[in-house]
């Protein structure tokens, strides 16, 4: 394939919010068959962040003020993509298998993000673009082998990384594909239906962000630092390390507030690649903007914890060092 002319890119902007590895030559699935199917909660009511809660002490203050915008914990963000999926369907990503996981070493290390729904359901072009690929890989490798994806669209964007290479976004195991190679494209366009074809377990919409190459499965960043995150929702990221600042692979974050616990795993192995500009290995995303409660548990006993602020509408940094 001879991917179509590189567009003329503007200048970056940003726009207004509206563990172990399968033996290469065997294909795995890139979901899960079971599903936690947990609504996006609402915001909530913040627990005293001068000191540390436990499960038992999450009671909040009557009220509360948020604290200022905090310049430690921000990073320029690149919040270029709006979501792949219509808010009348599940357009948020699933928590289970999030970008860099591998379920607790049941599936490979995951290169993109999830978006569970029925089959059928439209996909959407997170920007405007230009179609360089629609069609299936039986011939055309985009992943560790080919018929990976099963029926994909491959978009480039007239926006950059922050080396100047061009960004592509990639919607995989399509039902149909409804644009043409070569075709432009708008933002919130119907691009394709959710499927399972290829190498999924049931249908769903896989999706991935790739920087310089798009038929290259080892370019791709973590479209949490991509996607614009819901109203009044925020992004945690950061770095997990051991005291001599080592990268530590495949840890549990748990993240709380009084009415929600999320985790979030620190990215499995090298094979998936940190942001340049955060040098993360985790995220969480859609997390309503309040105080959490964010530690890691290891055999037993607290080996970090701190309470944070996520603010809205942007990256919220931490870096967790695990104490010996």
């Amino acid at each position: 394939m001879t991917l179509v002319p590189t567009l003329n890119r503007q200048p970056s902007r940003t726009p207004t919010p509206t563990a172990t590895m399968f033996p290469s030559n065997t294909p795995r699935p890139t979901s899960s068959p079971t599903r936690a199917r947990t609504a996006i909660p609402i915001n909530s009511p913040t627990p005293d962040f001068n000191r540390l809660s436990t499960d038992a002490d999450v009671t909040p203050p009557p009220t509360w003020t948020p604290p200022p915008d905090d310049p430690a914990t921000r990073i320029d963000d690149h919040y270029y993509m709006h979501r792949p999926i219509h808010a009348d369907f599940t357009n948020w990503i699933d928590r289970t298998y999030p970008y860099g996981a591998t379920q607790g070493g049941q599936l490979q290390t995951h290169h993109g993000v999830e978006f569970i729904n029925t089959r059928g359901t439209p996909v959407l072009a997170v920007a405007d673009g230009r179609v360089v690929y629609a069609g299936d890989d039986q011939t055309q490798q985009f992943g560790p082998t080919t018929n990976y994806y099963g029926r994909l669209v491959v978009i480039e964007h007239p926006f950059t990384a922050e080396n100047g290479a061009p960004v592509f976004s990639l919607y995989g195991h399509l039902e149909r594909v409804l644009v043409e190679t070569g075709e432009p494209v708008i933002r919130g366009q119907e691009i394709g239906l959710v499927g399972d074809s290829g190498v999924a377990y049931g249908p769903h919409l896989h999706f991935e962000v790739r920087v310089g190459d798009a038929t290259d499965f080892g370019a791709t960043r973590n479209p949490e630092l991509w996607i614009i995150p819901f109203g009044g929702f925020g992004t945690l990221a950061g770095r997990v390390t051991d005291a001599s600042g080592a990268m530590l692979y495949d840890v549990t974050i748990q993240v709380r507030s009084p009415n929600l616990a999320r985790y979030a795993f620190s990215y499995a192995d090298d094979s998936v690649n940190p942001d340049p500009v955060f040098g993360e290995n985790f995220t969480l995303g859609d997390l309503p903007a309040n105080y959490y409660d964010v530690s890691v548990t290891v055999d037993g006993r607290v080996r970090f914890r701190r309470m944070v602020y996520v603010y809205p509408n942007r990256t919220t940094w931490i870096d967790i060092e695990l104490s010996p």
